[in-house]
């Protein structure tokens, strides 16, 4: 891979990088704005030609800027060539085989096959990659475990398998959502027992990950089911091998992949967490199966068919999340059959974006803990009355049935999107058609200053006009410099609610709000 396609998205030093060129440029900018316009040029040539990559520029470079304050939040996207296969992706995406799903029997499986060796990422998880002996699939693996594990301490591990949405990657959701810290936190205060997490990478090629075994691709089902549950037994053989013991979540896409999974895989998953998840499949290549196959493979369908075999489930969605979440919960709640149950948690707001996540991961735990299945299954304490005393389940909003509406200055509203779109053309139309004649009479120039500009013709230039040569041309340039920025700011907001209208994300400014610290942290 090439030095620019490998450049880190996430990295604090190309942050640093891409908030100085935005800087740089705006000075720039203000400073070239009336000077970078040579004479001997056609007006019009000079007007389209200066101005244009002189406002620009800026506008890009501090658009970038705040989306990789939120990448780095989110962990959306890794590299350069990640992004590059990101956008392809979405503008040609092929269709996929029609032969449906393939079905891979049990195979014996060398226990070699299942060996690895692990380092330690910065943020203390470990990290391997791994080749799948069935699939055949290789990617990186991380692993969480509890600060005080050891595999001689006697103790017998729970394991929760955790899926990423898409786009997206298992370290930065991960990360992003405080889950070493959410677990060391549950398990400290008796809310679950001893348990270890694991979050296999999903992303076999540079398409939406899938939850099946598609003809033609790799075998993702396989992969997640049935070869990462061998591959942490085998390395962690304190884990426990019991049903109960294991459950299985995700987020968005991941967490339509999460119950859907574990459905399927009765036999290795007591229970599924699905955080703003669908209730049919919207992404990847199972969309292109055919309409019977996503009806047959909608989750309040599949459970209202299943044999109920007692398997819990955990749905948050906020109710406000425009990828539907919430409803999608509901019809799963509408739809199961005891002994199997579904927990509905709908918050009022939260969007489909990572500070919600990050929020609930703490209630995902505890209610997995109220259940004593966990515990017995390891043979630890019993963590039901603890998990249920907690304040993270009692934040548990229970729904029947969802009802919201758009706010319309929330950051996918109709009145955000209006009002910054007329800010950034007002203000675009001024900087562009006027900024570039804001500037102090110089020595010996003979210049009208109100045949300059419109803008000289209020009493202001005037006022300007009286102070010294050095202290109009400081002013003058303060002026641009303020117009400039304001026109960057503008435009990159205008920019930004519109890909969030598209990506359905923030509902909130207080999201978008916590998204940008985390991502300056």
């Amino acid at each position: 891979m090439s030095y620019l396609g490998s450049l880190s998205l996430t990295s604090a030093r190309t942050l640093a990088v891409f908030a100085a060129l935005a800087a740089l440029s705006l000075l720039a900018g203000a400073f070239l704005l009336p000077r970078w316009a040579p004479r001997r040029f056609p007006r019009r040539t000079r007007h389209w030609l200066a101005r244009t990559v002189l406002i620009v520029a800026p506008i890009l470079l501090v658009t970038a800027s705040g989306a990789l304050v939120l990448n780095r939040s989110l962990g959306l996207v890794k590299t350069s060539g990640d992004l590059a296969e990101l956008i392809a992706s979405n503008v040609e995406e092929p269709a996929a085989e029609s032969g449906g799903e393939v079905t891979i029997g049990d195979q014996p499986i060398a226990s070699s096959s299942l060996d690895a060796s692990f380092t330690r990422t910065e943020d203390g998880m470990l990290t391997t990659t791994w080749t799948g002996p069935i699939s055949g699939i290789t990617l990186p693996v991380f692993v969480i475990k509890p600060r005080d594990y050891s595999p001689t301490d006697g103790k017998t591990y729970a394991v929760i398998e955790l899926l990423h949405g898409y786009p997206g990657e298992a370290d930065g959701t991960t990360q992003g959502a405080h889950v070493q810290e959410a677990l060391d936190n549950a398990i400290d205060a008796g809310i679950i027992p001893p348990t270890i997490i694991v979050a296999p990478s999903l992303s076999v090629d540079e398409e939406a990950h899938d939850c099946a075994d598609i003809e033609g691709r790799p075998a993702v089902y396989t992969w997640a089911a049935h070869e990462i549950p061998a591959f942490i037994r085998h390395n962690f053989p304190n884990t426990s091998d019991k049903r109960d013991a294991w459950m299985l979540g995700g987020f968005s896409a991941g967490a339509y992949c999460a119950v859907w999974t574990a459905m399927r895989t009765p036999q290795t998953f007591g229970a599924a967490a699905s955080l703003s998840g669908y209730d049919t499949q919207i992404e990847g290549q199972m969309t292109n199966l055919g309409d019977q196959y996503l009806a047959d493979n909608t989750l309040s369908t599949m459970l209202s068919k299943r044999v109920p075999d007692g398997l819990r489930i955990y749905a948050m969605a906020a109710a406000d999340d425009g990828a539907g979440g919430a409803p999608a919960a509901v019809k799963m709640a509408q739809a199961v059959k005891s002994p199997d149950t579904v927990t509905t948690d709908i918050p009022p707001t939260g969007g489909h974006a990572g500070p919600l996540w990050r929020e609930h991961i703490p209630t995902m735990l505890a209610w997995w803990g109220s259940s004593d299945k966990v515990a017995n299954a390891v043979g630890a304490a019993p963590t039901a009355a603890t998990a249920q005393a907690s304040e993270p389940y009692a934040a548990i909003v229970p729904a029947t049935n969802v009802t919201h509406s758009v706010r319309p200055t929330a950051p996918n509203g109709p009145a955000t999107l209006a009002i910054l779109a007329l800010l950034s053309a007002a203000s675009l139309t001024i900087t562009w058609r006027f900024a570039g004649s804001w500037r102090a009479r110089l020595s010996g120039e003979e210049q009208d200053w109100a045949r300059e500009s419109r803008f000289f013709r209020l009493p202001m230039p005037r006022v300007i006009a009286r102070m010294p040569g050095a202290a109009a041309s400081c002013v003058t340039y303060l002026v641009r410099l303020t117009s400039l920025a304001f026109t960057s700011l503008a435009c990159a907001a205008f920019i930004g609610v519109c890909a969030n209208l598209a990506g359905g994300f923030y509902t909130s400014w207080t999201s978008v709000a916590e998204s940008f610290m985390e991502g300056l942290r």
